[in-house]
């Protein structure tokens, strides 16, 4: 840290400096009606018709081989069913990518410590040339821990902006606040020391890993998001499956219902032919295709006779 956590690398251990128309009328003079306004009668229409078809209508569709009528409860259970299967999926997808970032996260965190935990005992062993005292100016919280905010003085310079693991409770944390320095371990000799030399408090050298709050916290997050993950994954499988089932238990289609069918998907809401002269409407998926092609455009289906 250059001052606790400086260093060189992005991202990293917060323990530190781096690392880590409707329709519309007019009734005619002479009308029986008399003159006026009128809905009814003789009328100007303005703009083509909408054509509404509900997202859970009755229909046709290939299932497992075979044609199979959905009736509308039928259709809009997969319909909602198949918006929750996205909708579960887009949420097993967040959890999962946020249980291994926080993995790699943690990675970090350990490495960390690892760095500085090694860089204090040296500084224990050394003795004065690597050590120096810092000014404390901050605690700061996580959890149930703290950490602590200081500067120091080098040669070359005064370092700003270091600071500690959460590994102090706020008892201590206070009392060195209170009294405004603390011992620091250095990376280097305090001769060499730079506006970017690294360092850590010196009782650094005196903890585990299981006393900095950030890696307990990141323990915590991580089997938060992983039975997060699990649980979604079930979710969404069982989704799938009902899914699945309600098509697949369907009554096999009536030569009256494929028919009934292949007219509904011609037709607006008001019975009128939307398809082009000229062309075929897919009974799969509803491209309007050329009288001169087989298959369909869209899907590839054989055109039904």
């Amino acid at each position: 840290m250059p001052s606790g956590h400086s260093g060189g690398s992005s991202g990293g251990h917060s323990g530190g400096f781096s690392s880590h128309g409707g329709h519309f009328g007019v009734s005619r003079g002479g009308s029986s009606h008399g003159s006026g306004s009128s809905f009814g009668g003789s009328h100007a229409s303005f703009g083509p018709r909408p054509i509404h078809r509900p997202w859970y209508r009755p229909r046709v569709v290939v299932f497992g081989g075979r044609q199979v009528y959905l009736g509308t409860g039928r259709a809009s259970t997969v319909s909602v069913l198949g918006f929750l299967v996205v909708l579960a999926l887009i949420v097993t997808a967040f959890l999962g990518f946020s249980w291994m970032d926080k993995a790699d996260f943690l990675e970090e965190v350990k490495a960390d410590y690892e760095f500085y935990h090694a860089m204090a005992q040296n500084a224990a062993i050394k003795g004065n040339d690597y050590q120096v005292d810092g000014e404390v100016y901050k605690i700061e919280y996580l959890n149930e821990k703290y950490r602590i905010r200081y500067n120091f003085d080098t040669p070359a310079g005064k370092v700003t902006g270091g600071w500690s693991m959460y590994v102090y409770d706020y008892a201590t944390a206070k009392s060195l606040l209170e009294a405004g320095t603390v011992r620091l371990a250095l990376e280097t000799e305090l001769t060499k020391a730079h506006q970017n030399t690294d360092s850590v408090p010196l009782d650094y050298k005196d903890t585990v890993l299981e006393d900095d709050e950030e890696y307990v916290d990141t323990i915590e997050s991580i089997k938060l998001y992983r039975t997060g993950t699990f649980i979604m994954v079930g979710i969404s499988g069982a989704l799938i499956l009902a899914a699945v089932l309600v098509p697949l238990t369907a009554s096999k289609a009536t030569a009256e219902q494929i028919a009934a069918n292949n007219q509904n998907n011609n037709s607006d809401a008001n019975g009128q032919n939307t398809t082009p002269a000229g062309t075929w409407r897919c009974d799969y998926c509803n491209t309007v295709n050329d009288n001169s092609k087989d298959r369909c455009d869209g899907c590839g289906a054989k055109r039904q006779k």
